[in-house]
């Protein structure tokens, strides 16, 4: 499973599934995330991830999906 498949699968319930795997891919591609990316891109990542979601399920919410995806990173990294 690919970076942008595991943070897909994150947000489908929340965006659906179509939209979901357009936002990964999209985002994992402007930023540069993949396995193995450094802490300091997956943290810039998550927010920008987290100011993201806020319009579509709040902000609590935005904030623990973000952190979920980029958990989802860091486990392709160790697998």
């Amino acid at each position: 499973m690919t970076v942008a498949e595991r943070i897909a699968a994150v947000l489908s319930p929340h965006l659906g599934a179509h939209s979901a795997d357009a936002v990964a891919r999209h985002m994992c591609a402007k930023h540069e995330i993949a396995e193995g990316a450094a802490e300091s891109k997956l943290a810039d990542f998550q927010e920008f991830l987290r100011r993201g979601l806020v319009a579509f399920v709040g902000g609590e919410r935005a904030a623990a999906l973000a952190a979920q995806c980029v958990e989802r990173v860091r486990e392709a990294a160790r697998e």
